[in-house]
């Protein structure tokens, strides 16, 4: 690599690292410790491999098996939590001078062909390897060719995101995330601070503080910040732009934007001075900042509307367009030096159609067509009804649950935030089309943050309970178990229940009865330890028995699910892994589990994220879908314009019912990119077939794509419905759940949205069915044996539809996917002119079976195990956001 395109690679990797850089040496307790030496810090490029993991003992383990011969590439792929596992943990020639100071100092003796000392991060627990030579491989030679921008600073190591197929560009960084969340790291806090959500949220206002008041002493030349070993004369000019920008990241953080782009720009007009070749990147910075405020400005955040829907019509155009006139100047500077860059034409497109002047105004060099965006089918336009029912939440990402709390036979709305210092919202249904939020009446207002949220009955009192995840995507915090008291108030009984300690990073969960006892267990993902098995007692309180379970392996988990894949009556796991291959726990009826996924064929893509189990093609037998999450707008892009991809796509595995799955992912037409973070799955239009609805993005401003509806075909083939739908909001989606809000037999779409800082901030989705003419029927499960809320029933439909030939549907008693709950009572589409020949429930539990021949189509009804004869339940139906009164 050329020392010019080293230093651009300094660059795009470090901006997103400054304040970490500089936090470290400015805190008067680290300072010792950590800088004392960095002037002795190697200074000359040097390849290196690394591999990150989430606890020192496996850190110290794996380390030894590479001192005993163990290939450093082999371990990085298979227990790597870097993104870099996938290609043997190679970073690339780098210059140390770019690496964080402990790292620096960990490599400062390191030979070619040695090992770093175990070095612990905000990230994990770090091991490098010096290489004598880049490796001479077609992936680490394709590296030269363009230094890639990064927003992954989680250890500076990120500085290639590379694939067999070449080289993924990764959204540029403009959001202050990582320079908040290292802020946070590295903040002395009292012990125990993550076990009370009110100090979490002082700890995360006071660092930022304290790391924006470094910068700025550090610019001002205060001594006492100045870093151990720091040149004499002052800040060289790299420490200078580092530090500004960190400024800047940091007001954008906060979403003060007029800050940001003020210290973006003093930024760059020092790079146009001592770092020219940096240009681009402050192009595409500064480009992206405008375009954000001009959103701002013409509160496209509180008030979206349509202006927010994916392709904007030029009806919706900004009534202030100025911002985004400045944006489009900066994406056509950098596209004049880099005109076949997928990001900024893609940003580009997006600015013009907030002016009103796409697509005619866009020079035809970098224009995207029109036609690229159409739907395949017109399934109807959905509407957002959000505001005019009353759920005004205005919120960072969050999870949703939707769902029936006070058994009143209307759906109430829950959801969180993962901004520290924001409780949660319940949206109370009173039953006239609106929605109030009863958070402090309920005694929900001092459980704050969360990314996401899920459900059940766990201690069978026929009252549904709220469990709050946090800490996903951050340092370790509290889970909080949330007990219904059945009189619309909830208590916290975390600790009661043995599941407060220790504290996890997580925000994936889900309540199965694993032993078919009649509890509810509860399954954990962790992003920075083992995963956790908790056996419910059945006195208020769990046992974790996570390793004699067999399930604590370590791994970056964002997704766990469950469901019966063998139809044994039995659950079992799967886990979608964020870094490496995910894992499918097989239940052995004895509180223990056996891995196999391997044998079953479900791996995944080696970047999981959203998970679930459904029956999209209605054989009885459960199928997997799994993310793939790849921090790229390009390859987003790419999918829209038919390129070829550097990264995996979606996967779909179908049961073939012998214990193994066949990937049908490319025949159903889910070989796409969509950098999905929520998901979840219903049937929209009532054709029987389970439909997919997904919400995209990552933490960048720069992540504006939008959201997918997948119309699933017949159990053939998901064609993108978005279009023509109106569902596909260009912010980020998190939390989704489909429901019938209306009592009308049409699942709605609920879902937070909203980015990972507080400049990101949205108001909440609720996206009016437009309906059809299919029929329907939603069935409420009631356990007497089994649990409560009937987890892990399952009912099989037999209907005919004008007159051709039965037809089966499957459906299994679940909330949904791993990010957004759906409720517990299933509605099931039967397609047109309907009639049902049989109901079946079998609960696994009991190992019973109940058969209701001929119920009519078009109701709601509710079946306790082992009756002989089903409830008709009286659901008035009503317009959300009108009136009372119901629809024509």
């Amino acid at each position: 690599m050329s020392s010019r395109a080293i230093r651009v690679h300094r660059v795009a990797s470090i901006f997103a690292v400054a304040i970490w850089t500089l936090s470290l040496c400015v805190a008067p307790s680290a300072r010792a410790a950590a800088c004392p030496q960095q002037a002795a810090a190697p200074s000359t490029p040097i390849p290196l491999q690394v591999i990150v993991v989430a606890s020192q003992s496996e850190a110290e383990k794996i380390r030894a098996e590479l001192q005993l011969g163990a290939d450093f590439a082999a371990l990085a792929k298979d227990k790597s939590t870097d993104p870099t596992a996938n290609h043997g943990g190679y970073m690339g020639v780098v210059d140390p001078a770019s690496l964080r100071p402990e790292l620096r100092e960990a490599l400062r003796s390191v030979a070619p062909g040695g090992l770093s000392p175990i070095v612990h991060l905000p990230s994990g627990f770090t091991i490098l390897k010096v290489l004598a030579a880049p490796p001479q491989t077609p992936a680490a030679s394709s590296q030269q060719a363009e230094p890639p921008r990064s927003n992954m600073g989680s250890a500076g190591t990120a500085l290639q995101a590379m694939s067999a197929q070449g080289i993924m560009r990764n959204t540029a960084d403009v959001s202050g995330l990582n320079e908040a969340e290292a802020a946070l790291a590295r903040f002395d806090k009292p012990a125990d601070w993550n076990q009370d959500p009110a100090t979490i949220c002082k700890m995360r206002n006071e660092s930022y503080a304290h790391a924006k008041s470094q910068l700025e002493r550090f610019l001002a030349g205060d001594p006492s910040v100045i870093p151990a070993g720091a040149p004499a004369g002052g800040p060289r000019p790299i420490d200078r732009i580092q530090a500004i920008f960190g400024l800047g990241q940091l007001a954008a953080y906060q979403g003060d934007m007029n800050e940001a782009i003020t210290q973006y720009e003093k930024a760059a007009t020092l790079a146009e001075q001592s770092l020219p070749e940096a240009t681009p990147v402050f192009d595409e910075t500064l480009g992206v900042a405008y375009l954000h405020r001009s959103e701002v400005d013409n509160d496209v955040y509180r008030d979206p509307g349509d202006r927010c829907i994916f392709p904007m019509a030029p009806k919706d155009k900004y009534a202030k367009t100025a911002d985004s006139a400045k944006a489009i100047q900066y994406f056509l500077r950098y596209l004049k030096q880099k005109p076949d860059e997928l990001e900024v034409k893609w940003l580009l497109n997006i600015a013009y159609m907030t002016t009103g002047a796409y697509p005619s105004g866009v020079p035809p060099q970098y224009l995207l067509d029109p036609k690229l965006f159409q739907s395949d089918e017109n399934v109807g336009r959905f509407k957002d009804v959000a505001p005019g029912a009353g759920v005004n939440s205005f919120a960072m990402a969050g999870g949703v649950i939707v769902d029936d709390f006070d058994n009143d036979g209307l759906l109430d709305i829950v959801s969180s935030s993962m901004d520290m210092c924001q409780p949660l919202h319940f949206f109370h249904n009173d039953g006239d089309g609106t929605f109030t939020d009863r958070a402090t009446q309920a005694h929900l207002s001092d459980q704050l943050g969360g990314l996401n949220i899920i459900q059940a009955d766990y201690n069978n009192d026929g009252c549904t309970d709220i469990l709050v995840l946090r800490g996903g995507w951050e340092i370790p915090q509290r889970k909080s178990l949330l007990k219904n008291n059945c009189d619309g108030t909830f208590t916290d009984v975390t600790k009661a229940a043995g599941l407060a300690e220790p504290a996890t990073s997580t925000q994936t969960a889900v309540w199965t009865d694993i032993n078919n006892d009649g509890l509810l267990d509860l399954f954990v993902g962790s992003e920075n330890g083992p995963a956790q098995l908790f056996l419910n007692n059945g006195d208020g309180t769990f046992k974790d028995i996570s390793h004699s379970a067999g399930i604590d392996k370590i791994t970056y988990a964002k997704g766990v699910v469950a469901g019966d894949y063998d139809n044994d009556g039995w659950p079992d796991l799967y886990v979608s892994n964020f870094q490496g291959e995910n894992l499918l726990y097989h239940n052995n009826h004895d509180n223990t589990f056996t891995e196999v996924a391997h044998d079953a064929g479900v791996l995944g893509n080696g970047r999981g994220f959203a998970a679930f189990f459904l029956d999209y093609d209605n054989d009885g037998w459960p199928d997997i879908f799994v993310t793939s999450y790849f921090t790229s707008v390009d390859e987003t892009v790419r999918t829209y314009l038919g390129l070829p991809h550097n990264v995996t796509s979606l996967k779909l595995y179908r049961n073939l019912g012998n214990g193994t799955f066949h990937d049908v992912t490319r025949e159903v037409g889910l070989n796409k990119v969509y950098m999905p973070m929520g998901g979840n799955f219903g049937d929209f239009d009532n054709d029987g077939f389970l439909d997919i609805y997904l919400g995209t993005g990552n933490p960048s401003y720069a992540s504006l794509i939008p959201n997918v509806l997948l119309k699933n075909i017949d159990g053939k083939k998901f064609v993108d419905v978005t279009s023509s739908s109106g569902t596909g909001e260009l912010h980020k989606g998190h939390g989704v759940a489909f429901a019938d809000l209306e009592n009308n037999g049409k699942v709605d779409i609920a879902e937070e949205i909203g980015g990972a800082v507080p400049g990101d901030r949205h108001a909440f989705r609720l996206f009016e069915n437009p309906g059809n003419d299919n029929d329907w029927i939603t069935v409420k499960l009631v356990g007497v044996k089994s649990n409560r809320g009937a987890i892990g029933a399952r009912i099989h439909v037999t209907v005919e539809n004008a007159g051709a030939p039965p037809r089966e549907i499957y459906r299994t008693v679940n909330s949904g996917g791993s990010f957004g709950a759906s409720p517990l009572e299933q509605h099931i589409g039967i397609g047109k002119s309907a009639h049902i020949d049989n109901i079946e429930i079998w609960w696994p539990t009991s190992n019973t079976r109940q058969n209701f021949r001929n119920p009519e189509p078009n109701q709601f009804i509710q079946i306790k195990e082992f009756d002989t004869a089903f409830t008709k339940l009286d659901r008035k139906p009503y317009r959300l956001g009108a009136s009372a009164a119901p629809k024509p």
